[in-house]
């Protein structure tokens, strides 16, 4: 997995510096994220995300963006932890995530968007039965892919909204059989360039 983050950063910076001449733009985003772990989980858990964009125009209606982002997912439900009696639990994963969208511009403000992320968790925890486990230690590997897809809108003086669903591969963790379904919704701000 460190080699699939170090070639996306590779990729990115290439990206970046073949297309300096283009145009490139800027911003911050934010919202809501609501997020669970393949139906092992009753309910899905609500959270945030956070996070900085580049946006390099390619052609006319092609772009791809580099982004940094914080998020958190989870889920709560009743679950089968560490014993075979099902217990009811509750789980937040905090992540650091690098997306890469490839972005097509369908109308001059409406766009669609895909591309891979590449995913560290920062922090796992797990509340169980009344008591708490952190179970950070026992992920074999801390980084995880996602392919993700979306959609936004860009609004007067740079603002816009943008809604993505994420699927990730299976997390190396006590329960393989993991991976986090997620969708966001929330807003972007685009500086403006002079």
């Amino acid at each position: 997995m460190r080699k699939i983050l170090f070639v996306l950063l590779a990729v990115m910076s290439v990206a970046v510096g073949a297309y300096a001449q283009k145009k490139v733009s800027y911003g911050l985003k934010g919202g809501l994220n609501l997020s669970n772990y393949n139906a092992k989980f009753d309910y899905f858990r609500a959270g945030i995300y956070a996070g900085v964009f580049a946006e390099i125009k390619l052609k006319e209606r092609w772009a791809v963006q580099p982004e940094i982002m914080y998020y958190r997912n989870g889920g709560r439900g009743t679950y089968m932890l560490f014993s075979p009696v099902h217990n009811a639990s509750e789980r937040k994963e905090d992540y650091i995530s690098i997306p890469i969208m490839f972005k097509y511009y369908a109308l001059p403000k409406l766009y669609l968007e895909a591309g891979p992320e590449v995913n560290y968790v920062v922090s796992a925890k797990e509340k169980a039965d009344g008591r708490n486990f952190n179970l950070i230690d026992s992920y074999q590997d801390r980084l995880s892919v996602s392919g993700s897809v979306g959609i936004g809108y860009q609004l007067p003086r740079g603002f816009g909204i943008n809604a993505r669903y994420s699927y990730s591969a299976p997390i190396k963790a006590q329960h393989p059989s993991f991976h986090n379904n997620t969708g966001k919704i929330g807003f972007t701000y685009t500086f403006q360039s002079k």
